[in-house]
């Protein structure tokens, strides 16, 4: 008896000894790992978008130079990726367009996108542009204002975007 009770002690010894040993090889959680958490899943879903104000690119893009508006619908995939079919009237040109970009948002409810390549009507195919909007989230994220906030045309950052186009963006629930 006292052997199966000495083995008993042991074999728990070595198990223990086993589990320790295996959790040890787990690697530590970093202390800023809270503060990599994101924030995308507070923009997610399908969204209506109304932009409008006034473009004024420089030469030779200023073809559409005057006022615009766009409408469409946007869908966020709630982990930093979206996309939308509009349709945009720049100075009297309709353009019924796709794009897609990315997005980021902030603890605070702020947030950026960026949409590389942006269908424009007076900017050429093939010459590289991004814009960058900046906005923040009301109503537990179902309204979003949003403003352009930075614009480069063929690797240009333009210092003086020269236009003003605001926006907002309103959630759209499907009831069947």
């Amino acid at each position: 008896m006292k052997g199966t009770i000495m083995r008993r002690k042991i074999v728990n010894l070595l198990g223990s000894a086993c589990v320790l040993a295996a959790l040890s090889t787990i690697a530590p959680l970093s202390p800023t790992a809270s503060a990599q958490q994101t924030y995308q899943y507070l923009l997610s879903g399908n969204y209506a978008v109304q932009f409008t104000g006034n473009v004024f690119l420089p030469a030779p893009f200023n073809t559409v130079n005057g006022p615009f508006a766009r409408n469409g619908r946007v869908n966020f995939d709630g982990i930093g990726n979206f996309s939308a079919v509009v349709v945009a009237n720049y100075n009297g040109t309709v353009s019924r367009d796709q794009f897609s970009g990315t997005y980021i948002v902030n603890p605070d409810n702020t947030f950026t996108l960026s949409i590389n390549n942006l269908p424009i009507p007076a900017i050429p195919a093939g010459i590289p542009n991004t814009f960058t909007f900046d906005g923040v989230l009301a109503d537990n994220g179902h309204i979003a204002k949003i403003i352009l906030s930075g614009v480069s045309v063929g690797g240009q950052p333009q210092t003086n975007i020269g236009s003003v186009i605001t926006g907002e963006l309103v959630k759209q629930y499907h009831t069947p």
